[in-house]
């Protein structure tokens, strides 16, 4: 086997968290803000836990929206200024891997890739960065698109899952990717362990990725090599197809490949992940606190206040979200968490 290329890892940070309004905002999104209270806010954090797996902050890219660029040269002042590549607009994944993975081969003349979301939380980094060593030998070996697919610990079913093939050294061959599943067939998935949890992280050769996006998503590639040749990327970018690379490529091709991890992952997707991440038990029941709370008959709520002198007080609810912001609350069911993002079209909140 030849020798690999140094891996460059891409952090993506264009994303405008909404399910986490009213503490996430577009102008400030959630992998900018420290939810946890841990000193270090969520796109900081993946770059501290990516620095070991590179030679230093030039190995390291941050794809993101021109309206974060400060944000990002504010919470990451080592990355250099020439590794931050700007989306025009947000066309979904598989446009911005395919900017990214273009720009930095041009630069590089090849090198592997690893790209990472900017506001997951890894809990087990020394296992997180065995996978992607793993995830580089197999994509060096196999010269294949490989994924990291993380162990369920629970019949999930907001997540898609990927079926475990064949195996090849550390990883396997991807068998299928499979879209959301019934509760019913996330325990049957959950008692086979042979699937895992699909995270949308992935390490390939930046020329591998290349070929694969020629080769299955021309719609893509074709308007975006001539948009860089003739120098009319913002023109032409917001016309690309708004697709994730998971439709666009991983399905499609024959060169997945998946490398299992068991690293306390999750990818706090709403206020709901509050729960598995901070537990704080109070005289009266369990419950989620992010400030200051007085609760009386209350059980199962999440509360979370940015200001530190807010008070806020709960009696005989169960199973809420409750959040303050500066001038706004969110009061919303924990079950109809989803329906935060719908809210938001409301012309009301366009400047909450």
């Amino acid at each position: 086997m030849s020798l690999a290329p140094p891996l460059m890892a891409v952090i993506m940070a264009g994303g405008q968290g909404q399910r986490f309004w009213p503490l996430s905002t577009s102008e400030r999104p959630k992998q900018f803000l420290d939810l946890e209270r841990r000193g270090r806010t969520l796109i900081q954090a993946t770059y501290d836990r990516l620095l070991p797996l590179v030679e230093g902050p030039k190995h390291v890219y941050v794809a993101t929206g021109s309206r974060y660029v400060t944000l990002v040269r504010e919470q990451l002042p080592d990355l250099p200024g020439d590794n931050l590549l700007i989306e025009p607009t947000g066309r979904d994944s598989a446009p911005a891997v395919a900017l990214a993975s273009l720009a930095i081969h041009t630069r590089t003349g090849g090198a592997m890739l690893g790209f990472f979301s900017a506001d997951h939380r890894i809990g087990d980094e020394v296992a997180f960065r065995a996978a992607v060593i793993d995830a580089q030998y197999v994509a060096q070996a196999a010269r294949g698109l490989v994924t990291l697919g993380i162990t369920p610990t629970n019949p999930a079913t907001a997540y898609g899952y990927i079926e475990r093939g064949e195996a090849f050294g550390p990883g396997f061959r991807v068998a299928s990717f499979v879209e959301k599943p019934t509760a019913e067939r996330a325990r049957r998935y959950l008692g086979e362990d042979t699937y895992s949890w699909n995270a949308g992280i992935f390490v390939w050769r930046s020329d591998d990725i290349l070929a694969e996006l020629d080769a299955h998503a021309p719609d893509i590639m074709v308007p975006l090599r001539a948009a860089l040749a003739e120098r009319r990327l913002a023109q032409v970018f917001q016309t690309l197809p708004k697709t994730s690379i998971d439709y666009a490529l991983m399905e499609r091709t024959t060169r997945a490949y998946v490398v299992p991890v068991d690293c306390d992952w999750d990818d706090i997707g709403d206020w709901v992940a509050l729960d598995r991440l901070i537990r704080n038990a109070g005289p009266d029941a369990t419950r989620t606190v992010v400030g200051k709370h007085v609760g009386h008959r209350a059980s199962g709520n999440i509360i979370y206040t940015e200001d530190a002198e807010d008070i806020i007080v709960t009696v005989g609810v169960q199973d809420l979200i409750v959040v303050k912001r500066g001038n706004t609350v969110l009061l919303v069911a924990k079950d109809n968490v989803a329906d935060i993002k719908a809210v938001l079209l409301d012309e009301r909140l366009a400047t909450a």
